[in-house]
């Protein structure tokens, strides 16, 4: 046998066994770490299920000038996503898409990296010791390609090294939230509530004694039909000038019963909002208000309906106004 033919029978033989060895490699990929997070987990997860944060943190971010973003659907929530293109190279880049999405607890995306396959990640957040424990998980299928398979090898060492560097950004993103008291605004959805109440317009410098008024009407409004209230009292505001606002005043009930000239009884429907939890005097809620409306710009949104204000402190239960809560929600298009 001539030392030629010798050479390719030993190369037939090694890429033989490269390929058999290959089939008994993992055809699935699973990377996985995780981090303590010193910050809730409602500041965490807002870092995760609003795709415009990424950037501040996740190994997949865009990267260099001829990257370009696309983002479907406002890139937050279920079904928000963004397509990430190389200006210069067809076919390169990656879909991300929002597939799952348990508040406060776990994030779900589908990753389209186009010609390199598809893959799955998850985020499962726990809290702990007044922290937040998170867990993130990829799970890549390699296919049936030999190469591939040997590949999946390097590519887990690899891709644990992105994800620790991805959750060291993360943890220090939520930390700065936390200790700056930055807003957090999240997608959620008000319920459907029945409520009673009443509307007027009332002049912008009158707006605090009107508003005190209106409540104590809805209030002895309650008490002659024996009705107790379902939830916290809110605000909405239909309409504002520089001088005027169309306000509603509203507590939500339980019972079925007619209003009155003055009371009404009304339904508020489900709505999705942008939603910010603000803590202080109610003086300085137009800071909370400026906030949201920052993030609906930023995020392409569209109003669809009055702001509201629900007031979920009670200044006569809770004396300290650096402790009061307001939720402030703006209705968005969907």
């Amino acid at each position: 046998m001539s030392r030629f033919a010798r050479i390719i029978m030993w190369v037939l033989l090694w890429g033989a066994l490269f390929v058999a060895v290959a089939y008994f490699l993992p055809k699935t990929v699973v990377v996985e770490r995780s981090a303590d997070i010193q910050a809730p987990a409602k500041t965490v997860y807002a870092q995760l299920i609003d795709l415009h944060q990424w950037d501040n943190w996740s190994p997949w971010k865009r990267m260099g000038e001829n990257m370009s973003v696309e983002y479907i659907n406002h890139g937050v929530g279920v079904g928000g996503g963004y397509i990430l293109r190389n200006e210069n190279k067809e076919g390169s880049g990656a879909t991300i898409e929002i597939i799952e999405a348990i508040p406060l607890s776990k994030v779900t995306v589908s990753l389209d990296f186009m010609e390199r396959g598809e893959a799955l990640s998850s985020f499962s957040l726990v809290d702990k010791n007044e922290g937040t424990t998170i867990n993130w998980t990829l799970t890549y299928d390699v296919g049936n390609n030999p190469f591939a398979r040997w590949i999946g090898l390097l590519m887990n060492k690899s891709m644990a090294t992105d994800f620790d560097n991805g959750l060291v950004k993360l943890k220090a993103l939520c930390q700065v939230i936390e200790k700056e008291n930055e807003q957090v605004i999240l997608l959620d959805e008000v319920p459907e509530m029945k409520y009673a109440g009443i509307r007027a317009t009332v002049p912008f410098i009158e707006v605090s004694r009107d508003m005190s008024e209106m409540y104590s009407e809805i209030s002895r409004f309650l008490a002659q039909k024996e009705i107790e209230m379902a939830g916290m009292p809110f605000a909405l505001y239909h309409l504002m000038d520089e001088e005027n606002i169309d306000l509603e005043c509203g507590i939500p009930i339980d019972a079925d019963v007619e209003g009155n000239k003055l009371v009404k009884v009304a339904v508020f429907p489900a709505t999705t909002c942008a939603c910010l939890d603000f803590y202080g005097d109610y003086s300085n809620l137009q800071e909370g208000h400026e906030a949201v409306q920052k993030w609906l710009e930023a995020h392409g949104f569209n109003l669809a309906s009055a702001p509201l204000e629900i007031y979920l402190t009670d200044p006569q239960q809770e004396p300290d106004p650096a402790k009061w809560i307001t939720r402030i929600c703006y209705p968005v298009e969907q």
